[in-house]
């Protein structure tokens, strides 16, 4: 667990203690807001949503009329328009970054549908299309991830389930397997949230939630013992994984998960609905206790 970690305002209120602070300038600390972001910022990803709205418009429009291959070749060439007016705004830098990142969006959203057409036309299989189109787009958004501060995250996070939704249906589907490969697709949203990033708390979000979804199906995939346990101890693992990082989000995902466990594991073992709530209080009490031993110790999460 984390040792002695100390919480933003209770660092503050030592500054200003010790002197390091003034009395005001401890007082701004504490009334700053988290959240910061700039109106021209947010004017950028909505005009950047309105370019894609434009496009699709255009792209839906052309496509009534022409060939799959020419909506194809169109498709890529919207593609590399894109990318270039992305690159150069991006390199710009400032707010023209911003909108930049959100025209690499479009950009990328094209290549992928370009890439499933082009697979489409040569009567590749449904399966392989949506595997290799994704796949893709998380390389592009991997490749902007350490380069642009929100778009290659969310680019990773939009393809990452779908291509481990492939996966799972061209090569194990109806097994009981099936749904923890979303914990390991999960497991690696969170592991990658741990680079230099941007919007880390969206990657760690999305990949706990992966893994809490995960753990449910596979508990409830079959009527036995032993799925519950395995779902369990996995989102055991991630309540106490987010509490070391004291990861808001993580932790709550996982006590969710916990609870919901339990709840699937008390109705394997008792008849009685009754017998199953005291059974649930009594994991939630031996949890509180165990958390309060643990402080005692020294080893509060903050």
């Amino acid at each position: 667990m984390a040792k002695n970690r100390k919480s933003t305002s209770a660092l503050i209120d030592e500054y200003e203690t010790s002197g390091k602070l003034t009395t005001e300038e401890a007082q701004a600390l504490r009334d700053s807001p988290h959240w910061v972001i700039p109106f021209s910022d947010i004017a950028s990803y909505l005009g950047g949503s309105v370019i894609f709205v434009g496009l699709v418009w255009i792209v839906v429009a052309l496509m009534q009329d022409m060939s799959q291959a020419t909506i194809d070749a169109a498709l890529f060439v919207a593609t590399g328009l894109t990318a270039f007016l992305s690159f150069t705004l991006i390199k710009k830098g400032g707010k023209l970054a911003t909108l930049g990142e959100s025209i690499a969006a479009v950009s990328t959203m094209t290549f992928a549908f370009a890439i499933g057409l082009l697979l489409d036309i040569f009567n590749v299989h449904d399966d392989y299309i949506l595997l290799i189109a994704s796949a893709a787009a998380l390389v592009i958004g991997i490749g902007l991830s350490t380069h642009t501060s929100f778009i290659g995250t969310i680019i990773i996070v939009a393809a990452t389930q779908p291509f481990m939704a492939a996966v799972i249906s061209e090569f194990i589907p109806d097994t009981p397997v099936a749904p923890l490969l979303f914990a390991i697709s999960g497991s690696a949203l969170i592991w990658f949230s741990l680079r230099n990033i941007g919007l880390r708390f969206i990657a760690r979000a999305a990949g706990a939630v992966s893994i809490l979804m995960a753990a449910i199906a596979f508990s409830t995939w079959d009527s036995n013992m032993w799925q519950p346990l395995v779902g369990f101890a996995i989102v055991g693992l991630l309540f106490i994984f987010g509490a070391n990082r004291m990861h808001l989000e993580i932790v709550a995902v996982g006590g969710l998960g916990v609870t919901i466990i339990t709840g699937i594991l008390a109705g394997q073992l008792f008849d009685s609905a009754l017998a199953q709530g005291v059974s649930v209080i009594g994991v939630g009490a031996l949890i509180v206790f165990t958390s309060i031993a643990v402080s005692r110790r020294g080893n509060a999460v903050t």
